[in-house]
């Protein structure tokens, strides 16, 4: 898989900024941002086979467990959870630092005290289009529709011949990143690097199965619960339902994560922006934003202290949703254009 006709002049700039990189570092630390996703978790798995090859002791530190549709991706068994006492030493003293799919230090979770305190050489590799000086290398295409394509490219960029389980990796990356390539920023380059990745092996129904064919009967159920309790506004182009911390656990899926129930929303003929308001332990609450178009749901995250897409992202706030559940959506309905 030469990839020559998808190296772009951004993958050129990239790689040689970090080439040098590279070049010097013996370790390095990978890591992504807390809630680990599809594309994060893809992108982790890419960029550690690459490095790995080099020679470099690359080690992957998330902040959970990895989600049970995304643990065929990781065979060799690269990603650790981090514990202060068992890797805060290593991170402090790695070479570099890689934050892929996210650019807030913030999201690093417990790894942030140490992150900060590391000696490495950061480098933050990310779609969406947010930077932040904590960064001393800010690599960042927000034209890119996930950061696995941006990662796989760079790869190649840099003369690497990525193995299967990069491209499997790079290709759940894509494929949960642009919604099944249905979202706004899939692209051309999106569609030649899944042929690309097609060709070398990755399978599309075993993918399908395991990202999307893992739900457990418990998450099913507070599906349905959700679902049940569905409610519209503006005229039918806001949707939005809610789940307690009650209904969660009396469902056992409590360590389940429910943030694809609000897709189904976005089936309902006549909606355009649809929300999901989840209790978490804690006293908090976990939101779900989806919409179609160009309405910008990043945006109302943001407003929240969360992020994420256009058309998918996400925030955790305190509080429960009976004290909060008109202001979360007062910005998703001032959003909607009016007529």
């Amino acid at each position: 898989m030469s990839g020559e006709h998808r190296v772009d002049e951004f993958s050129v700039r990239a790689a040689e900024r970090l080439e040098p990189l590279l070049h010097a570092a013996k370790t390095a630390v990978l890591a992504t941002h807390v809630t680990p996703d599809g594309d994060g978790i893809g992108a982790e798995i890419c960029l550690h086979s690459y490095l790995v090859s080099r020679g470099i002791e690359a080690r992957i530190f998330n902040t959970e467990e990895t989600p049970l549709r995304y643990r065929f991706l990781d065979e060799r068994g690269a990603i650790e959870v981090y514990d202060e006492g068992r890797h805060g030493a290593f991170l402090r003293s790695a070479d570099l630092l890689f934050m892929l799919d996210n650019s807030a230090p913030s999201r690093f979770g417990p790894l942030e005290a140490a992150a900060r305190a590391s000696r490495a050489t950061s480098v933050c590799i990310d779609h969406h289009n947010i930077t932040d000086p904590f960064w001393k290398v800010n690599l960042i295409d927000s034209s890119a529709a996930a950061t696995g394509e941006m990662v796989y490219l760079l790869i190649e960029a840099l003369g690497g011949r990525p193995d299967f389980a990069a491209a499997q990796a790079a290709y759940v990356s894509l494929v949960t990143d642009t919604g099944n390539f249905r979202f706004g920023k899939t692209a051309p380059r999106s569609h030649r690097l899944a042929a690309d990745l097609l060709a070398a092996g990755v399978s599309p129904p075993r993918v399908h199965e395991e990202v999307y064919e893992r739900s457990s009967a418990a998450l099913v159920r507070l599906a349905g619960m959700a679902l049940a309790g569905l409610q519209l506004g503006e005229g039918g182009r806001l949707a939005w339902i809610t789940l307690t911390l009650r209904q969660v656990r009396d469902s056992g899926a409590m360590n389940e994560d429910t943030s694809d129930v609000v897709n189904e929303l976005l089936t309902i003929d006549g909606v355009r922006l649809a929300v999901l308001v989840k209790e978490i332990e804690g006293g908090r609450i976990k939101l779900s934003f989806r919409s179609k178009g160009t309405l910008d749901v990043n945006r109302i995250a943001q407003s929240f202290g969360g992020g994420g897409h256009t058309n998918a992202s996400g925030a955790v706030i305190a509080g429960t949703i009976a004290d909060r559940l008109e202001a979360i959506l007062a910005p998703c309905r001032a959003l909607i254009p009016t007529g």
